[in-house]
């Protein structure tokens, strides 16, 4: 990879991303690493948006519409000095997976340029789940594309909500996931372990990553070092593949409302009335697909490039930037495209205070 971003920071500074479909307990895991509610879900994640990094980066609301869904909770695992990438579920109600997966390449696309070493990901799965199917397949198939079979041996195969299932039937659901759902992933130096709703457990989880060497997921090597456009990425094409579906079926839709209004009479004004309305929404659901397709076209790889030289270029002209120590731009550089919840402020005082910077974690995002 050529970027002038990468190289110290692998020392200073390492992440790891946690993945799963919503309701899996992802910001809950992160939270009994944390010991206190950090990362935040739902309504509240509205104050998240405006905390230091979304406040004080225009261009980040320009993506996200003023909304940042992935949230980087900085924590201390052993000695070392970790993000935690809490991500959203591609079975989001609100959100496309284009959406989703954009925003998601974005981060792991300036970790990657900036030379922040990414340890694995954790994979966060319900035990409480009758059976794999529906969305969870379709995160899965989006995860296994984003990661690479490369990538799979620092991948955590994590179940989780272990009280509320008896043992024996967790044990029986566990066993299927085992041998089918999972079993390519496993095949391929994946790791399948239990959460069981505490801190220890959580630790003994992050802690198997933390002691690993970093790695590249696929998705990575394709925007960064092959510079391909999301499309032609492997997760890219898979999610186009969907969107290609779709527009097919909203265009049908459309087709098959006009050739009903044809047969109309001009007395049916409530049907037509109906068909008026059924046809706009149709549209409107194609218009999004559209604009799906579109978003999975830019080359994000450039453009997060662009932004951080922006941004540093911009920083270098002072000669404050010069005396900045090295892990607070680092956090910096990746704030500018992930939120982190106003609650994380505390611990990355005392990193900042670590590396001698002397300026509070406010005062720095809102001059960086």
């Amino acid at each position: 990879m050529s970027s002038p971003y990468t190289g110290p920071g692998e020392d200073v500074l390492s992440m790891i991303l946690v993945m799963g479909v919503t309701g899996a307990g992802k910001s809950y895991f992160i939270n009994s690493l944390a010991e206190e509610d950090v990362a935040q879900t739902g309504s509240d994640l509205k104050s998240c948006m405006t905390s230091y990094f979304t406040s004080c980066h225009a261009r980040t609301a320009d993506f996200r519409s003023g909304t940042a869904e992935c949230q980087a909770i900085p924590l201390n695992i052993g000695r070392s000095k970790t993000l935690f990438i809490d991500t959203p579920g591609f079975d989001d109600s609100a959100r496309t997976d284009s959406d989703i997966l954009t925003e998601i390449s974005r981060v792991l696309t300036a970790q990657y340029q900036a030379g922040v070493s990414l340890k694995g990901v954790i994979y966060l799965h319900r035990i409480t789940d009758i059976r794999y199917q529906g969305s969870s397949v379709k995160t899965l198939n989006i995860f296994k594309r984003i990661c690479g079979q490369l990538a799979l041996k620092n991948v955590l195969l994590v179940t989780t909500r272990w009280n509320e299932v008896d043992e024996a039937v967790g044990a029986s659901r566990e066993k299927e996931l085992r041998e089918s759902f999972w079993a390519y992933m496993l095949g391929r130096g994946s790791t399948m372990t239990r959460f069981y709703g505490n801190r220890d457990s959580a630790t003994a989880i992050a802690s198997q990553l933390v002691s690993k060497r970093g790695i590249v997921l696929e998705i990575q090597r394709e925007l960064v070092d092959e510079g391909k456009n999301l499309k032609d990425t492997v997760a890219g094409s898979f999610v186009q593949e969907d969107i290609t579906e779709m527009k097919a079926q909203y265009e049908k839709e459309m087709n098959d409302l006009d050739a009903l209004r044809q047969t109309l009479r001009d007395s049916d004004r409530a049907m037509r009335r109906q068909i008026h309305q059924d046809w706009a929404r149709e549209q409107e659901r194609l218009k999004t697909a559209q604009e799906d397709e579109e978003r999975l076209r830019r080359d994000i790889a450039a453009e997060v490039r662009d932004e951080i030289e922006q941004k540093t270029s911009e920083k270098k002209t002072s000669s404050v930037w010069k005396m900045i120590p090295l892990l607070p731009s680092l956090v910096g550089i990746i704030g500018m495209f992930v939120g982190v919840p106003p609650a994380s402020g505390s611990l990355l005082s005392s990193w900042f205070m670590e590396s001698g910077l002397g300026e509070s974690v406010v005062d720095f995002f809102q001059n960086f």
